[in-house]
């Protein structure tokens, strides 16, 4: 993760679209003047725990699944989909599954790029004599061989990433943070793909949480999956929400933090060295419903939930805990994990100020 010192004056406008991270949003900073505090969540002196004193060993888990996801796609799909994944990292042909449907569920969807992201562009349904006798057929796009490579090298990466942000003692509201704050710092918006996206009116096969971590870009759908997938990988339930306002289509993160649901918009929390010295904003982490509906147009009531219109048939959900709104109009400085201070400098003439969370 970089680090950089704060040392001048920023007069800026900050702004932030469906997809991309351009303006709507203006917000002016005064002047901040902090010396010798890094502007990462890496440790300023012995009391900060965070990225250079992790001592963390994360292991890859194969079977993630959000809690809402369960009740929207049903266990039975979630069980098949682990055997999937068990069949995928195995190398193997078939797997387990108790009819048709499910089998579709689980390799012609979108489960595969939220919950096993190496085999989403990397084996498909077979079309004819696909599913048979509780028995669901894998159909390899690549060479096996290479396929079993990508994906222990999208493990190795996922291990990599946990251990040098999360420490198995942090909290979720420290967990959640660390990794905004390491997409932010360390990915950058994919703008050619998003061309791509267009032309393909909102589909195409190249727009992964694979793609994204492996190559460190992506658009809103390719980052806040990654977000999410991450957040399950260590332990905090989350998922991924759209919705749709004048400039089109966008896709950010619904987590849970203590109980309690938020939304985060990883793409629009992306850094820019031009703001803030190149520091995270965090505007758009741990929003409220209102909060979202309000800054960008996105009504609660037209969310898509785990890439699914009909989200609300099977499951209710709202986002109404305030206690994080603070932070909206500041960016990110320093994570104190032993006090349980998150410091942040503040636009609008806020100055330095420190938020104290909750374990």
């Amino acid at each position: 993760m970089r680090k950089s010192y704060l040392s001048i004056v920023l007069i800026v406008t900050l702004a932030l679209t469906a997809c991309g991270t351009n303006a709507s949003n203006a917000t002016n900073v005064t002047s901040i003047s902090v010396e010798d505090m890094p502007l990462s969540a890496e440790p300023a002196d012995a009391t900060t725990t965070q990225n250079n004193s992790i001592q963390a060993v994360n292991a890859f888990n194969p079977h993630v699944f959000s809690k809402r996801a369960t009740t929207i796609f049903g266990e039975k799909t979630r069980d098949s989909f682990f055997k999937l994944c068990d069949a995928l990292k195995n190398g193997e042909d078939t797997f387990e599954c108790p009819d048709e449907e499910t089998y579709r569920a689980c390799i012609d969807g979108e489960l595969l790029n939220y919950y096993f992201p190496a085999a989403a562009s990397s084996v498909a349904i077979e079309l004819s004599s696909g599913y048979e006798n509780g028995v669901g057929k894998i159909k390899y796009l690549e060479d096996k061989n290479e396929f079993l490579a990508k994906e222990k090298a999208f493990e190795d990466k996922v291990i990599k990433t946990l251990n040098e942000n999360i420490e198995p003692s942090y909290s979720e509201f420290e967990k959640a943070l660390s990794l905004y704050v390491y997409i932010s710092q360390n990915f950058v918006y994919d703008y050619e793909m998003y061309e791509d996206y267009l032309v393909g009116n909102g589909n195409s096969n190249n727009v992964t949480t694979y793609r994204a971590l492996m190559e460190n870009k992506g658009i809103s759908q390719e980052l806040s999956n990654l977000y999410s997938y991450l957040l399950l990988q260590c332990g905090v339930d989350a998922d991924v929400i759209s919705g749709f306002n004048i400039n089109g289509d966008h896709q950010w993160s619904y987590i849970s933090i203590g109980g309690k649901d938020y939304h985060v918009d990883p793409t629009s929390g992306l850094s820019s060295p031009d703001l803030f010295d190149d520091n995270t904003p965090l505007d758009y982490f741990l929003m409220t419903d209102n909060t979202r509906a309000e800054r960008d147009g996105f009504p609660s009531s037209e969310y898509a939930l785990c890439g699914r219109a009909d989200c609300r048939q099977f499951i209710d959900f709202e986002a109404s805990d305030d206690k994080y709104s603070s932070l909206s109009g500041g960016y990110f400085l320093k994570l104190d994990c032993n006090r349980n201070i998150l410091t942040y400098g503040g636009y609008d003439g806020g100055g330095v100020q420190e938020f104290r969370y909750e374990d």
